[in-house]
């Protein structure tokens, strides 16, 4: 279902956002480094992953690639 590539997709945020973080502390800044990038570079490699298994249902994918396009805009608008 489409409910299952959000839910790709939000796993994929959580991730980046603690790997942006993490790294942030290794870097001595108070601040979230790379979490997005991280989180759409996860979102990009699960989805090829799943789609050479043959995991990938097109319900699945309409999910990601609805939230893939939504994304950058979402975070370009907010660091504007």
């Amino acid at each position: 279902m489409i409910i299952y590539g959000v839910g790709l997709l939000a796993l994929c945020t959580l991730v980046g956002v603690i790997a942006g973080d993490l790294l942030g502390v290794l870097l001595g800044v108070k601040s979230n480094v790379g979490g997005v990038g991280i989180a759409m570079i996860l979102l990009i490699c699960i989805r090829l992953w799943m789609e050479k298994r043959g995991v990938m249902t097109v319900e699945t994918e309409k999910g990601v690639s609805f939230w893939g396009t939504m994304y950058i805009p979402v975070v370009v608008a907010m660091a504007a």
